[in-house]
């Protein structure tokens, strides 16, 4: 039977610990592995993990020495993960463990990577889902990449896929748009969240805009292209404007005014501004990878070699 390995990154989840190991260990046997990656925690989340791992030898942990993001937490899971079939998950509940068995059994189908794609998320405002709307539109309408909209980290896969998402290196880490982009047979399975029970969500507005700048710089250059552009067409527009403004010099149809050399002004500032900052988001991620940094670094270890 194949063994099954479970990552769970988790940052000040201390609540969660408990609960989210009642609700996995049915799903697990003694081949398989459940990981948390705790992330920096501040509160007693290590130690709740240590609780339960003096008991079972299959729960393990890897505590990083600060917090690195979601993204970094999870690709340290992957690259500690034995088992023969993976899955990740969060550990804020949200993620139902009830869902195991249906993942598993679309693996043992014949697909390497399954995902799950949220249906409803019954305590996210309005605003934070027309963000996740406008995100995925956009996106999927600028890159090569298709990324599943509403899709969540919670996903299984084999280790075939395991190996070859281990071959990536970069720094700027987007595993959902990773994971559409290495192909294989992929299905999807769509699933409630649940409202979360305790602590608090660590994906603020910010964190998701800064997720957002990564997964469209890390898988399009479009934007890029846009901005030349527009670029483009604003010049043949001055210049035509020029031509007009020249003509009617000669003609003495010119009237004073400023109203329109100041949104001229404002209009070309504006864009041209905007084209620098998409350009700087670009060579800061290359900044970034050139310096070759360490995706984390490892404070503890629990059940591992």
């Amino acid at each position: 039977m194949p063994s099954l390995s479970i990552i769970v990154p988790v940052l000040d989840e201390e609540k969660n610990i408990a609960p989210l190991y009642a609700g996995i260990k049915t799903y697990l046997s003694a081949n398989d592995e459940l990981i948390f990656v705790d992330d920096g925690s501040t509160d007693n989340t290590f130690l709740e993990i240590q609780k339960l791992s003096t008991a079972e030898n299959n729960i393990k942990c890897i505590s990083l020495s600060r917090n690195f993001g979601h993204q970094n937490a999870l690709m340290a899971g992957l690259q500690y993960a034995k088992g023969d079939h993976i899955i990740t998950m969060d550990g804020d509940l949200q993620h139902p463990p009830s869902l195991i068995p249906n993942m598993i059994e679309k693996l043992e189908q014949g697909y390497d990577i399954v995902i799950t794609k949220r249906s409803k998320t019954n305590d996210v405002g309005a605003l934070k889902n027309i963000f996740s709307k406008v995100f995925y539109s956009f996106i999927n309408s600028i890159s090569d990449t298709h990324i599943e909209p509403n899709a969540s980290d919670f996903r299984a896969f084999n280790k075939k896929v395991l190996s070859n998402i281990l071959l990536f290196k970069e720094r700027e880490l987007f595993l959902r748009g990773i994971f559409s982009w290495v192909g294989f047979k992929t299905t999807t399975v769509s699933f409630e969240a649940a409202p979360r029970r305790f602590g608090k969500t660590k994906y603020s507005f910010g964190k998701m805009t800064q997720l957002a700048l990564k997964g469209i710089t890390s898988f399009s250059f479009k934007p890029l292209r846009i901005a030349i552009l527009t670029g483009s067409i604003i010049s043949i527009a001055a210049f035509a404007f020029g031509v007009f403004a020249l003509v009617s010099y000669y003609k003495g149809n010119t009237v004073p005014g400023w109203a329109s050399t100041i949104i001229a002004i404002m209009f070309l500032g504006g864009t041209q501004l905007l084209a620098i900052g998409l350009l700087g988001e670009y060579i800061a991620s290359l900044f970034i990878e050139s310096k070759n940094r360490p995706l984390y670094l490892i404070d503890k270890k629990i059940n591992i070699d």
